[in-house]
């Protein structure tokens, strides 16, 4: 099997690989910005996702044959190309979003998520208890997200500071700032860096003039950092920076649950098994300190009143009708399948959101077992830290297919881990001599 897929494509033709991936990747920029909900409720999200899963195959098959790439040199023009991007890129994005936020002040009636998070920074800054039901909102609601949610939040309020602003300054300084060091370890051809090193400026700024109120009242830029930070790991040789990025992920949105098995797998082949473990405990350590220790530990039904109210959350979605249509209009807008159950499955709204979350834990593990497979198949051939990449991009593009309530934001983050996966696809080779002294370095 493996010699069938590394033989499909001569390598001199690995290059229709690559355009594969940037027409991928481009489709599913579309699809999520000018094109979302174009071909309507059930095609869209297909081909979204497909967009999604076409452009990781290209990036896995255009870096066949390529395993254990060591990291390039560093390069004066790069780096300055870098601060370059970061700093004509910074300026675009704040131009598209300034307006946004200046223009829709914090409302609990447009949005109750950063009214909630305020809540928890404000408790937490008096010395009360975070998680108790919040009672000074329209209705009552008990606190139902993690640590790393809001924890970045208080600095902010000390300050005086919209949430929002300082979102998107810990997207466009972390998270922008982990991909240019990752992308300076690439070995990309320079039309091929100077391209990547906008891209993810470009989609930001693309998404906002797409849609307006994608990020008017939330704080995703926050959560995006941190996955951004996760990827960027993948290719890091530090047992702490992956267990801290893990760390940033679980205790923000555990969506990254399921895969987080593979990466460890992945790891315990690849790097040994005591960088694996270090990196496995250090992860628990964290999770213990910031979560279980400070919060958990004083009432352990904090986590099972979260979910009740993600279950009351997504029921309320479920039952409104004030689109155009008199659908749901979230579960209709072309990103995720939870129109197909909403649709097509009979009995009450309880039964249909309960088979939707059965098949969205199967989706995920099954993406999880197909990359694992993948890799054992091709484990002697490719870099197991494209491999790793390629799955996380399928892997949370399988996610957010199928969760129930598939918002515009929460969907976001999938593109900008494509960017990654796009810029990894464009990889140029290294000579053998590189690739004995890296192996050597890794084993």
């Amino acid at each position: 099997m493996a010699e069938f897929l590394s033989s499909f494509w001569p390598r001199e033709r690995r290059i229709w690989w690559q355009l594969g991936a940037v027409l991928a990747f481009w489709l599913q920029v579309r699809l999520f910005t000018d094109l979302r909900g174009h071909y309507g409720p059930f095609w869209s999200p297909l081909w979204f996702y497909l967009a999604s899963v076409l452009l990781c195959a290209c990036a896995v098959m255009a870096q066949l044959n390529r395993p254990l790439q060591p990291a390039a040199p560093l390069e004066g023009r790069r780096l300055l190309g870098s601060w370059a991007a970061a700093i004509l890129g910074g300026v675009a994005v704040l131009y598209a979003q300034a307006p946004v936020i200046q223009g829709n002040p914090i409302d609990v009636r447009a949005s109750d998520i950063i009214p909630i998070l305020q809540n928890y920074v404000e408790r937490f800054r008096s010395g009360e208890v975070v998680y108790r039901y919040l009672t000074n909102l329209p209705y009552p609601l008990f606190p139902n997200h993690l640590p790393l949610q809001w924890l970045p939040y208080v600095v902010a309020d000390k300050l005086g500071l919209d949430y929002r602003w300082w979102a998107l300054g810990i997207l466009l300084l972390i998270g922008f700032g982990a991909y240019l060091a990752f992308l300076n370890t690439q070995r990309l051809r320079l039309v091929a860096f100077a391209v990547a090193a906008i891209l993810p400026w470009l989609v930001l700024r693309r998404m906002i003039t797409a849609d307006y109120w994608l990020f008017a009242h939330t704080v995703e830029p926050t959560i995006i950092a941190y996955y951004c930070l996760l990827a960027a790991s993948i290719f890091s040789r530090s047992a702490l920076v992956q267990a801290a990025a893990l760390v940033l992920c679980l205790l923000s949105r555990y969506s990254v649950v399921f895969w987080v098995p593979l990466f460890l797998w992945l790891l315990w082949r690849e790097r040994g098994r005591w960088h694996a473990v270090a990196v496995a405990g250090l992860t628990v350590l964290g999770v213990v300190l910031l979560y279980v220790v400070p919060f958990l530990s004083k009432d352990w039904t904090i986590f099972t009143h979260a979910l009740s109210e993600y279950k009351i959350a997504t029921l309320g979605e479920w039952s409104r009708a004030d689109s155009p249509e008199g659908r749901p209009p979230h579960l209709f807008s072309g990103l995720g399948f939870a129109s197909y159950f909403y649709t097509y499955l009979g009995g009450d709204l309880p039964n249909r959101i309960g088979w939707l979350q059965k098949a969205h834990v199967v989706a995920s593990v099954g993406a999880v077992a197909l990359s694992a497979g993948a890799y054992w198949l091709l484990r002697r051939r490719l870099d197991y830290r494209v491999l790793a990449l390629a799955s996380l991009g399928f892997y949370l593009s399988t996610f957010y297919a199928f969760i129930q309530i598939p918002y515009a934001y929460l969907t976001s983050l999938t593109l900008f881990i494509s960017v990654f996966v796009l810029a990894v696809a464009w990889r140029s080779g290294a000579d053998s001599a590189e690739r004995t002294a890296v192996r050597a370095q890794v084993e």
